[in-house]
């Protein structure tokens, strides 16, 4: 129903505007036989005006419609000629005022191409223009037509107000997505930094204690191995956040095989990485997210579920992506936690940022996460 009413829209106006077109051909050709246009003498000159009106308006409405285009200083020049020939033959013949539909037709589209001043000047010109002749060459001026013009004109000028706006309310929200955007990623590097510093200096402490108290070389040496991969973590992860702040974030999949690898090399048992769906780009928040889950959702399984194998499912569907996260379950005594991770609230609310869905819960013997994020 979205894709078919703008296509319904398009087709009736289409028609209307055919219709239009076609009224205002025929009763122009009824109008122009009664001229006598001819292949000789002054019917010959009547004929050629309204081939080079016709022509030039369908050639200047065609080509150069776009301001970057490098046909455009020659469809404003045809669009020109299109009014100068329509202007002529209501000079020479008293049959050619349904030419100034055309005319009209012309008009417009130079009141959208060219800066406004000009356009409005342009509309001035042809509206003394038909003033002048009326007056000159006819019973008085055709106030019809001459309302027409100015009509056209403040349409046209309304046309491109709305266009202004609507230009400048899309600047307004590019920009103000893009605040929104740099707001988040800094707060992702502050709980980052904020997470990764606390936890060290726990740990580093921790260290300090043991060697003052005890001389327990072995615990302090394995508190500040804890301390040092903290702080290489969180190195990983501001990185990424940056990386993701200058637009250069990578895809999900890849630094979720990174997370698997991590894993592995921290707990020693394999973490299972499936991918499903054809990969299709993500926005930087909802990147980030996917990864971010990832990542905080195998932190838990290392702090809570020791000796548990890990299951990382990453499906691209028609409308949305989902992560899914599982464990096999703890065969290992718990450990005490090594202050890690942001835990599900943290998931949670970053899931919501994005009208992501977020839900959790025990599976089998172990624990599952799952992140739904519409695309």
């Amino acid at each position: 129903m979205k894709c078919g009413a703008p296509l319904a829209e398009r087709l009736v106006r289409a028609l209307v505007v055919g219709l239009l077109v076609a009224w205002a051909l025929t009763a122009y050709v009824r109008d122009m036989s009664d001229a006598g246009p001819a292949p000789h003498g002054a019917g010959l000159g009547i004929l050629l005006l309204n081939l080079v009106m016709f022509g030039t308006l369908g050639s200047g409405l065609w080509v150069g419609r776009h301001r970057e285009s490098p046909w455009w200083r020659l469809g404003i020049v045809l669009l020109l000629g299109s009014m100068m020939a329509a202007v002529t033959l209501y000079a020479v013949t008293p049959h050619a005022d349904r030419g100034f539909i055309f005319c009209l037709a012309a008009l417009w589209a130079l009141m959208v191409r060219l800066p406004l001043p000009w356009g409005i000047s342009l509309s001035t010109l042809v509206i003394a223009a038909v003033g002048g002749l009326g007056e000159a060459l006819r019973d008085g001026a055709d106030l019809g037509l001459m309302s027409a013009f100015a009509g056209l004109t403040l349409g046209g000028i309304a046309s491109r107000q709305n266009q202004v706006a609507q230009e400048a309310t899309r600047r307004a929200e590019a920009a103000n997505a893009v605040l929104a955007e740099r707001s988040h990623i800094a707060r992702e590097i502050h709980d980052i930094l904020a997470h990764s510093l606390s936890a060290q200096i726990v740990h580093l402490e921790g260290a300090r204690l043991l060697l003052s108290r005890d001389g327990d070389r072995v615990q302090a040496l394995d508190r500040v191995e804890r301390a040092r991969s903290l702080a290489r973590s969180g190195l990983e992860e501001t990185r990424r956040a940056l990386a993701t702040l200058r637009g250069e974030t990578p895809e999900p999949k890849e630094v979720i095989a990174d997370l698997a690898e991590e894993f592995y090399a921290s707990t020693g048992r394999p973490c299972d990485v499936r991918v499903t769906g054809v990969p299709r780009e993500l926005s930087p928040q909802a990147g980030l997210a996917v990864v971010r889950t990832a990542q905080e959702a195998l932190t838990n399984v290392r702090k809570h579920a020791p000796g548990a194998r890990a299951r990382v499912t990453l499906r691209y569907l028609r409308d949305e992506v989902e992560l899914e996260v599982t464990d096999s379950g703890g065969t290992e005594p718990l450990v005490l936690p090594d202050g890690g991770g942001y835990g599900l609230v943290g998931m949670r609310e970053r899931a919501e940022l994005i009208d992501g869905i977020l839900m959790t819960g025990p599976e089998g013997g172990g624990f599952r996460v799952s992140l739904t994020v519409p695309l």
